[in-house]
């Protein structure tokens, strides 16, 4: 007797699953060898396989585009990893700046990543989207087993070598990713001990925790090092003195420190934008302007996917259920439950923008209070309704994020999730000691969305914690356009990629000034 034929639906389930065993739900890259050649065809056909290379594929989205960069670079480091040990073992190590970047938790995919070799070859390997490996003999450079270190699977210099190694045109290039992790080492003795590989080395990372504010970090390595009989040569400032910043992140995320940079770097240019807030307005217009706007700002939303292989995705596909665009009576019930937590969280929003309206100007740094006290209950408020309809569970809503996400088509990758806290607490910081309510909310929006701390509904967040600090300079409630997202999406890609903040901030002053100009207090005061 034949065998009945399998459905369409039913071969895909089976390739899925098969993907599923190989790689396990939280992977995102395969080499074609670990799979079946006919599950690979028909992944790579129905979109859920993208190639790399040759014979090396990512996890990808069956709805993206296939111009679409996301999961590429979801997977890149993880890919990067794999390729490398397949190929050379142990007998590899990231070049002092590749490893650098690693260090430093930076943030954007380079487009070039150098691969020193223990072995004779040479090579330039291309990569989809513009992006490349350089590989070359590196046998002189290349650390003892003692001096690497794994990062996100990667044989990197330790930090130590890598400091020591980076030649003195990189303090230029990279002054900010140098500054960044300069701001976290804790142990001196780790980087006078390398005195037989470089004193010239370590002469340029004294010089330049001193021109940090590290004094004293600086003299201990000095004395370890005087001690044992050894004097440091003397060289010029690596950094140039208008691109110093007085960081300290000691037993903290470079997360920390790097948030602390930014607004430090980027301050003075958005006060330059600071729109002129309206006169003195009462309270009572203040909070009839807001309950005016909620139901419009109810329109604004930004959800961020990351799509992977789940033991419940081929159970959809196997039962007919799966849709590449989502079933529309899916899509009916996310936009409502979707609304409705907005609605609830707006409320609570509203409560804290009316506090920061009437009392920043009497009590200091209220707002950035408020923020810190009340955000993850606006959280909260914002998922309810996916709690109650059993989409999500309680403790989903605890805490921040506990896994990657990634932003679609964008090649700035949010910080790991066990770095949030130091970036939450660095971003708290930062709005607490600033004195401008226009500079709190452009650098605490983009901020917020540049940390990133919750799996989903971090841009619609970071717009409650613009409005919240606006109100605090006596600013009306902003919404931001649905019309002006293609422009508000790029200039946020602009400013965490380009570290281009102008472009953000003449935007929400724009949208501000509106908002100003639409205000009608005459009304108000009649009454």
């Amino acid at each position: 007797m034949a065998r009945p034929k399998r459905s369409e639906a039913t071969k895909l389930a089976l390739a899925l699953e098969e993907l599923h065993a190989k790689i396990g739900p939280t992977q995102g890259v395969v080499r074609g060898q670990q799979i079946k050649n006919a599950t690979r065809v028909l992944l790579l056909e129905k979109g859920f396989l993208r190639e790399i290379l040759k014979g090396w594929y990512f996890v990808s989205d069956p709805g993206a585009h296939q111009g679409d960069s996301t999961l590429f670079y979801a997977n890149f480091w993880e890919y990067l990893a794999y390729y490398l040990e397949d190929r050379f073992g142990a007998q590899y190590c990231l070049s002092a700046e590749s490893s650098l970047l690693r260090h430093s938790q930076c943030n954007v995919i380079p487009r070039q990543i150098q691969v020193l070799l223990g072995v004779n070859q040479s090579q330039i390997q291309d990569l989809v989207f513009g992006h490349s490996l350089v590989m070359y003999p590196g046998q002189k450079s290349m650390p003892t087993e003692e001096q690497v270190v794994l990062i996100d699977g990667l044989r990197c210099m330790s930090l130590p070598y890598c400091l020591i190694k980076l030649p003195p045109r990189l303090y230029q290039t990279w002054q900010k990713e140098i500054q960044i992790v300069l701001g976290t080492l804790a142990d001196p003795g780790a980087i006078a001990v390398l005195v037989e590989t470089s004193g010239l080395g370590i002469s340029r990372v004294v010089a330049s925790l001193r021109q940090v504010g590290r004094k004293e970090f600086a003299e201990r390595i000095e004395r370890e090092l005087a001690g044992s009989g050894f004097h440091l040569p003397q060289v010029k400032d690596p950094f140039e003195p208008d691109a110093v910043y007085q960081l300290q992140a000691i037993g903290k995320s470079p997360l920390y420190a790097r948030v602390q940079l930014l607004w430090k770097e980027h301050r003075e240019e958005v006060l330059a934008m600071r729109p002129t807030p309206p006169p003195a307005w009462p309270e009572i217009a203040f909070l009839q302007q807001v309950e005016a706007a909620k139901l419009e700002d109810a329109y604004h939303s930004l959800s961020i996917e990351r799509y992977r292989v789940t033991p419940e995705l081929i159970a959809r596909v196997a039962a007919g259920q799966w849709h590449p665009d989502g079933h529309p009576a899916d899509r009916e019930q996310t936009e409502a439950m979707a609304a409705r937590g907005y609605l609830d969280a707006f409320e609570l929003v509203k409560q804290d923008a009316v506090a920061a309206f009437r009392g920043e100007s009497t009590a200091p740094g209220l707002a950035a209070r408020l923020f810190s006290d009340h955000h993850q209950e606006w959280f909260q408020a914002l998922f309810g309704p996916s709690v109650t309809a059993g989409i999500l569970k309680r403790s989903d809503l605890i805490g921040y994020r506990r896994h990657l996400v990634f932003l679609r088509g964008s090649s700035h990758v949010p910080p790991h999730f066990e770095s949030l806290r130091y970036g939450m607490e660095a971003l708290q910081e930062s709005l607490a000691e600033e004195t401008d309510a226009f500079v709190r909310a452009v650098l605490g929006h983009w901020l917020f969305g540049f940390i990133h701390p919750y799996a989903d509904g971090n841009g619609r967040m970071a717009r409650f914690t613009m409005n919240l600090l606006l109100a605090s300079g006596g600013y009306p409630w902003t919404i931001l356009q649905v019309e002006e997202r293609e422009r508000y999406m790029a200039d946020l890609e602009s400013a965490s990629v380009q570290q281009n903040i102008g472009d953000f901030a003449r935007f929400i002053a724009w949208n501000v000034e509106k908002a100003v100009a639409n205000l009608d207090l005459r009304s108000v005061a009649d009454k």
